[in-house]
């Protein structure tokens, strides 16, 4: 890798931690009454599962108890973020375009959904725009004279008069729940996109604190899963979200220190009692690629779906500008054979040559697996890349 496009990443990396040059399509949410009501949560099982098209997969099981001796209708929701630095469209319909397969079943009962754009600005009530098609997004690029810029790009602004804003909006989903006396048991999924920035692969994150709109204010029972099926993944959580809490492995394969995770097909869960989730402490799923230069070593992470580049940008930075000891420094050569292998260590290939073991056992995430018999069936077209790197 040449000077001048080592130069012009590190300008993009520093430029990030000011101006966050990445895409962000929404967060995971919670389903909370869009009105006063009494009904509290006593159980929550929250199962993330990260895959390898984009996507964080959503399924969640909730517990409600209606304290009354009568059945109540509440109406409720799911509120979706608008995107940033995506398509700065507003879309009128109030389906968001990074949200797919919303179901929800209330008592083993499928339920329909409307959708609509809600203004948040009274007190974050629902309050649907009947006219959203006569609103847009500020978008920084606008037909109106003198208004060159549409200011912020996350706000409303009407459509031939930009002096009337809608400062906080959401795409929601909502419908009405009737709730029997006692426990009500709710199914819940969807689909959302991941998003990134030049230093992740993926960030998933995802509101807890919503939860306190019910009549508990809390979350008796949680339970969070965060699944890797049929891949491996490397990530890291935020454990102050989940004080006195902690992670243990309960599928598969892997590897937890503190926040920090590796899992190769399995999936890792939280207990919690009595969650309170803060707004200052959401979750927040972050590939583990932004740890890249804290080991000292090449591949000290790898997922099934990054990018060569940042591998290339870091081997670059070990032959000609870290301040590693001319020992740990790779030769061209010794690169393209661990870069060759990489895709073989991630799925626990038991490395012979006497080399390439000890280099391997030294990363953090590797795992070998001796019933591994170097299937390529699943290899991706990221896997390809590195498998078959030439140096330019």
């Amino acid at each position: 890798m040449n000077r001048v496009l080592f130069s012009f990443l590190s300008m993009v990396l520093a430029l990030t931690a000011t101006a966050n040059d990445g895409v962000y399509f929404t967060s995971g949410n919670q389903l909370v009454p869009l009105q006063e009501t009494d009904i509290s949560v006593k159980k929550e099982i929250l199962t993330i599962s990260l895959t390898n098209n984009g996507f964080a997969k959503v399924d969640v099981y909730y517990e409600f108890y209606n304290p009354g001796n009568s059945s109540k209708s509440v109406l409720m929701g799911f509120e979706a973020d608008p995107s940033y630095n995506d398509d700065y469209e507003l879309h009128p319909s109030g389906i968001h375009p990074n949200i797919k397969d919303f179901t929800v079943e209330i008592n083993g009962v499928k339920q329909s959904h409307k959708n609509a754009i809600s203004n948040l600005d009274k007190a974050g009530l629902f309050n649907p725009l009947a006219d959203a098609k006569a609103w847009q997004e500020g978008c920084g690029e606008c037909d109106q004279p003198g208004h060159e810029e549409c200011g912020d790009p996350t706000a409303l602004y009407k459509k031939g008069d930009h002096s009337k804003q809608i400062h906080e909006y959401s795409y929601v989903y909502y419908f009405n729940a009737t709730f029997k006396p006692g426990i009500n048991k709710i199914h819940h999924t969807y689909k959302y996109n991941t998003s990134a920035d030049v230093i992740t692969s993926y960030t998933v994150p995802y509101k807890l604190s919503p939860a306190g709109r019910w009549a508990n204010k809390q979350i008796d029972d949680f339970t969070l899963v965060i699944r890797a099926d049929k891949t491996a993944k490397y990530f890291d959580v935020d454990m102050s979200t989940f004080p006195g809490a902690k992670f243990t492995l309960t599928e598969g394969v892997g590897k937890i220190q503190d926040g920090r995770i590796v899992l190769r097909n399995g999936a890792v869960t939280l207990h919690k009692l009595n969650f309170r989730p803060s707004p200052d402490h959401e979750l927040d799923i972050v590939s583990a690629d932004r740890n890249i230069g804290a080991s000292g070593q090449f591949g000290s992470y790898y997922d099934r779906s990054s990018c060569l580049w940042l591998y290339l940008w870091w081997e670059s930075s070990q032959s000609e500008y870290s301040e590693l000891d001319e020992a740990d420094k790779l030769t061209p050569e010794q690169f393209k054979r661990i870069a060759k292998n990489l895709p073989y260590a991630n799925r626990g290939h038991v490395f012979k040559d006497p080399e390439l073991k000890k280099y391997f056992s030294q990363l953090w995430w590797y795992m070998p697996d001796p019933s591994y018999k170097d299937d390529t069936s699943d290899f991706t077209e990221q896997d390809w890349m590195y498998i078959n790197w030439k140096e330019e």
